[in-house]
C-alpha cells in the first residue's frame, strides 16, 4: 500500500472511517470533515466499482479533502498499515446484515491492538444498548446485537481506549415509513396506519446528522474515555401513536389504525425474509417489551430511550449533558422537511439530506 499523506487541518487528530460510503457512515465522514479532523476512509476497491453512487459519494469526499485507503478488513496487514498512517481515532460503521459481518469487527479489534497508536475506538454501534436489551429481543435480533456484546467484550478485554455511542432509532428509517417496516420503498401509508403494539410506548428517534456530530465531538473528550455514551435528547421522543398523529397533521387527513398485537407481530417476524424479520425485531422490542421491562439501575439521573426516569452507572454519560450546545432535529422537524409524498433514497436517507 502506498504511503498515504492526510490534507491537513487545524485539528491534530486524524480520523480513519471503516464503512464509511453506508447509511451512518457517510454522515460519520461528513461530520469530521466538517470538525476539520485529517479524515481517511478506508474503501474496498470493489465497492466503487460496482457501485455509481458510492463512486460519486467517495468522489464528493475527495473534494472536501478527505483521503481514500483502498484495503478491506479482511486483509490483516493492509488493515493494520491503514491505522498506523490514518487512525489515531478509528471509527467503525460496518454492517449487521449477520453475527457474522458484526464479529467482523473483532478482525479490527486485533489490528488496533498491533497496530498501538489508537487513542479512541468506536465500534460499529449507533442503535439501543445492547447489553441492557438484548434479553428481551426475538431472533434474528437476539443473535445479531448479541455480536455487538461479544465486540465490545474482546475490544475491553484488549485493553483498547473506546467510546459506545448508543443513540436509539436512526431517524431515516422508520419515520418516513410512519413507523411500519413493511411499507415499500419507504412510502408513508395514505389511507391506513399500522401500529404494533398499543402505540403508547415511547422511543427516541435521533438524526444520523446529530449522532454523528456527538460521535465526533467524543472522539477526543476525556469524559467519553471507555464510556458509553448515551443520546437520548428528551424532545426526541415519540411513540407510535404520536407519530402516526404528526403524519396525519402533515397529510391534512386522519389515517385508519390498524394496531397489530404481540402475537401476530411475532408471527410476522417468523414469516418474514430478511432484513425485513430484524427490522420488525427490534420495533418489538422497542414498542412492546421494552413496556414491560423495568428501568436499569444505575447512579446518575437521566431519561432512557422510553423516557423513563434511570440512574446511570459509572461507565454511562449523556450527551445531552456533556453537549448542551447541540441542538437536535426533532421527529416533526424531521418529518416536516419531507415532501407530502415521500420517496426514500435507497440508503433510507431523506431526499434533501446532506
Amino acid at each position: 500500500m502506498a504511503p498515504l499523506v492526510l490534507k491537513s487541518s487545524s485539528s491534530g487528530t486524524s480520523i480513519l472511517v471503516i464503512g464509511g460510503t453506508g447509511t451512518i457512515g457517510r454522515h460519520l465522514v461528513t461530520a469530521s470533515l466538517d470538525a476539520g479532523h485529517p479524515t481517511a476512509v478506508l474503501v474496498r476497491p470493489a465497492a466503487a466499482a460496482e457501485d455509481p453512487a458510492k463512486a460519486s459519494l467517495l468522489e464528493a469526499f475527495k473534494t472536501r479533502g478527505a483521503s481514500l485507503i483502498y484495503g478491506d478488513i479482511n486483509d490483516a496487514e493492509a488493515l493494520v498499515a491503514a491505522i498506523k498512517q490514518a487512525g489515531d481515532v478509528v471509527i467503525s460503521a460496518t454492517g449487521h446484515s449477520s453475527p457474522e459481518e458484526v464479529e467482523s469487527q473483532l478482525r479490527i479489534v486485533a489490528a488496533i491492538k498491533e497496530a498501538g497508536n489508537v487513542k479512541r475506538f468506536l465500534p460499529s454501534e449507533y442503535g439501543c444498548d445492547v447489553e441492557h436489551v438484548a434479553e428481551h429481543m426475538v431472533e434474528p435480533a437476539r443473535s445479531i446485537l448479541g455480536a455487538k456484546v461479544r465486540v465490545r467484550h474482546a475490544l475491553k478485554a484488549a485493553g483498547i481506549p473506546h467510546t459506545i455511542v448508543c443513540s436509539n432509532w436512526a431517524q431515516g428509517f422508520l419515520l418516513p415509513r410512519a413507523g411500519d417496516p413493511q411499507l415499500p420503498d419507504g412510502r408513508p401509508p395514505d389511507t391506513t396506519a399500522t401500529i404494533f403494539g398499543d402505540g403508547q410506548v415511547q422511543a427516541t428517534f435521533v438524526n444520523e446528522q446529530d449522532m454523528s456530530r456527538v460521535a465526533i465531538k467524543a472522539v477526543q473528550d476525556p469524559r467519553t474515555l471507555n464510556k458509553k455514551l448515551h443520546v437520548c435528547p428528551p424532545t426526541n421522543l415519540c411513540s407510535l401513536n404520536q407519530l402516526v398523529s404528526l403524519w396525519e397533521d402533515k397529510i391534512g387527513k386522519p389515517l385508519h389504525r390498524h394496531y397489530v398485537a404481540e402475537e401476530e407481530l411475532l408471527k410476522k417476524i417468523q414469516e418474514s425474509p430478511f432484513p425485513l424479520n430484524f427490522q420488525l425485531a427490534i420495533v418489538h422490542a422497542s414498542f412492546i417489551a421494552a413496556g414491560r421491562a423495568p428501568s436499569t439501575k444505575r447512579n446518575i439521573h437521566t431519561k432512557d430511550s422510553h423516557g423513563e426516569t434511570m440512574t446511570q452507572g459509572v461507565d454511562d454519560v449523556d450527551a445531552t449533558q456533556l453537549y448542551p450546545g447541540i441542538s437536535y432535529i426533532t421527529v416533526k422537524d424531521y418529518l416536516d422537511a419531507l415532501p407530502p409524498h415521500n420517496t426514500l433514497r435507497s440508503d433510507g436517507s431523506r431526499p434533501d439530506s446532506r
